[in-house]
């Protein structure tokens, strides 16, 4: 049999499954059985009594035509089970059925209907299999022979001693037929109907089965089994997975299918490759990166226990002075590695920026999400990411943008990401976007044009001057006037006077806004990408922003 060769037996989850299908198959025959016996004898006893009818044969038979299907669900409902077990108990069972079956039909007068009953019985076995069991086409087909054979040789024996009168009583114009005419034409009639049931259960154990492989493949991605989907972008979808082998939870990025083509694979190889560069503690961790045998692009990377800065902001609105002070921090940090490669990551925002809890510690920062990173040594830039007209385009989220994101997209460096990381600080301490406006083009302009409010106006509570200082620093038009560098930030940020944030401020935090926090994500993972522009074309409307900033 090749039943346990399918890849769909490959993983103890899957032998599992197969297991569970075969007892459900065996506890629906038994119950079918068990039914049509019961009305066989109420039907039975309105021409005869209790005691007559338990003295008839058939009814013998018919009981055990279904407890073998008793026996296999009982085998198969709880304990697991070697998989070769279970496949001969199924294997036999059903075997075993058949024969009562036909035997049940063999003591049935064939002026009854003995073959429409056994045909019946025998054809609704075996497309219950073919629905219930994880096999493939050619194991119903085995199965269909083994039980079609002698299905047919009952008929012809069963019709040997016919009495062509007995049928032309019941409606049958059996004049000029010979006995043997009758026996041929029977087992003719039963080969014709038993080789249709085969070939349809085949089709639907084949339909059936290849649907379960493909879902089989798609949830298994190389060493990596996907578990439920967390989210999804422009690029594509992140689901939650384990390794194989060690076990381990993790996040896999899939790469959309429909995005075909040779420069998106590119793109997508080329985020990993990068990202994988990055090993300071607040980036998140690549594991893998890997391609299925149907062409599908993936990577696994850390999975957090956490939310963005974008859903906690959401929940529960301004953040502390000192937890900005520390995720700021942090981010700059992790930035500063990236800067150091000449790696900028050009889409610096609250939803790219985790706060995870690692075993005992909370608030562990993790950037995420380089899909637009970019070599800092990379003139042309074009030769590494599609081509999409976008000699002009803008990469990166309007709210978050530097000026000169706007002005020359291409032209942009490690003093973009501090800008974004500014604007950053000022949602978290604002609890909003430095600009708000109703479209695209007008928070761009504001981007370029416009000097942020202060946010000792904005915010409610107050605010260290020192602190709103230094982010009105970051979010200055000209490179020159925001911090060195990613480093100098941090530096920055630790001169300042501000209580620090300790492991029992963050832990009291969780406990008291987890669940609003809870309540306003989506999942506790990594967001992809999934940006406002990513990247969008700087046209026509690119035109307008670049004309604005020009303007005195």
């Amino acid at each position: 049999m090749d039943t346990g060769t399918s890849p769909l037996f490959t993983s103890p989850e899957a032998k599992a499954f197969y297991q569970s299908r075969v007892a459900s198959f065996g506890l629906l025959i038994a119950t079918a059985g068990a039914v049509g016996f019961l009305f066989r004898l109420l039907i039975g006893l309105t021409s005869g009594t209790l005691i007559e009818k338990l003295g008839d044969p058939s009814y013998w038979l018919h009981v055990a035509a279904f407890v073998p299907c008793v026996a296999m669900w009982l085998f198969c409902r709880d304990v697991p089970r070697p998989l070769n077990s279970v496949i001969a108990v199924e294997t036999m069972g059903l075997l075993f059925a058949s024969v009562g079956y036909i035997g049940m039909g063999m003591t049935i007068p064939p002026e009854v209907g003995a073959d429409v009953i056994t045909a019946f019985s025998l054809s609704f076995a075996l497309f219950s299999r073919a629905v219930f069991v994880p096999s493939t086409a050619r194991h119903t087909a085995v199965l269909g022979l083994l039980i079609g054979i002698p299905l047919v040789g009952m008929m012809a024996l069963h019709y040997r001693d016919v009495d062509p009168t007995m049928w032309r009583l019941v409606g049958y114009d059996t004049r000029g037929f010979e006995r043997s005419t009758i026996i041929a034409s029977t087992a003719l009639m039963t080969t014709m109907w038993w080789t249709l049931t085969i070939g349809l259960a085949s089709i639907a154990c084949h339909v059936i089965h290849r649907l379960r492989t493909e879902v089989s493949s798609i949830r298994s991605l190389g060493q990596y089994q996907l578990e439920r989907k967390l989210g999804e972008g422009a690029m594509g979808v992140v689901y939650q997975a384990t390794h194989g082998m060690l076990k381990r939870p993790t996040a896999v990025k899939l790469l959309r299918p429909e995005l075909g083509g040779r420069e998106v694979h590119d793109l997508f190889r080329r985020e990993v490759q990068l990202t994988s560069k990055l090993t300071h503690p607040h980036t998140i961790t690549i594991y893998d990166y890997g391609r299925t045998p149907e062409g599908l692009f993936y990577y696994a990377m850390e999975l957090l226990d956490g939310a963005s800065l974008e859903d906690i902001v959401e929940a529960t609105g301004p953040q502390p002075v000192s937890r900005v002070v520390r995720i700021l921090r942090d981010v700059a940090l992790a930035l500063d590695e990236a800067h150091s490669v000449g790696l900028i990551h050009r889409d610096v925002k609250p939803s790219n920026i985790m706060l995870a809890r690692q075993g005992a510690a909370y608030d562990v920062v993790k950037v995420v999400d380089f899909g637009l990173v970019k070599r800092l040594e990379d003139e042309d830039e074009d030769k590494h990411e599609p081509r999409r007209r976008d000699s002009l385009a803008i990469r990166g989220t309007p709210e978050y943008l530097s000026p000169e994101g706007v002005n020359a997209p291409n032209e942009v460096d490690a003093s973009s990401d501090i800008y974004s990381l500014g604007a950053v600080g000022y949602y978290l301490l604002a609890g909003r976007p430095v600009f708000d406006a109703g479209s695209v083009l007008e928070v761009c302009m504001k981007h370029v044009n416009e000097a942020p409010a202060p946010l000792s106006e904005v915010r409610r509570e107050p605010i260290p001057k020192e602190l709103e200082a230094l982010i009105l620093s970051c979010l200055a038009k000209q490179k020159d006037d925001r911090p060195a560098s990613a480093q100098a930030l941090a530096d920055a940020l630790d001169r300042l006077d501000i209580p620090p944030w300790t492991r029992a401020d963050a832990q009291r935090w969780w406990e008291r806004y987890g669940p609003l926090v809870e309540e306003q994500r989506e999942s506790f993972v990594p967001r992809i990408t999934g940006h406002t522009m990513d990247p969008v074309i700087g046209e026509p409307w690119f035109e307008g922003v670049a004309d604005a900033a020009q303007k005195p």
